[in-house]
């Protein structure tokens, strides 16, 4: 999907964003009504930055994964930060 959506596939694009539409939906319900929009939009900008930047050609091994993974779980701590303040 990810080919696809580099090479200028909408669609392929549209349903990799669908796939993160539940967690997208849960994160827009933390936070005040009046910011949800420009959360959702915020993320799937994101989503879609990532998407059409990402390398396919250096996929990670399972133990270049879990450091990234591990590199991703503090920032994961920075953006609920974000949300919280958010949040008021």
């Amino acid at each position: 999907m990810v080919s696809l959506a580099q090479n200028g596939d909408k669609e392929a694009l549209a349903m990799i964003i669908s796939y993160f539409l539940p967690n997208l939906r849960h994160a827009r319900s933390k936070v005040k009504p009046d910011s949800q929009d420009d959360l959702e939009q915020s993320i799937v900008e994101v989503i879609i930055k990532k998407v059409l930047t990402y390398d396919l050609a250096n996929v990670p091994d399972f133990t270049k994964f879990c450091r990234q993974f591990g590199e991703n779980q503090s920032l994961q701590a920075v953006e609920n930060d974000f949300v919280d303040n958010v949040r008021g």
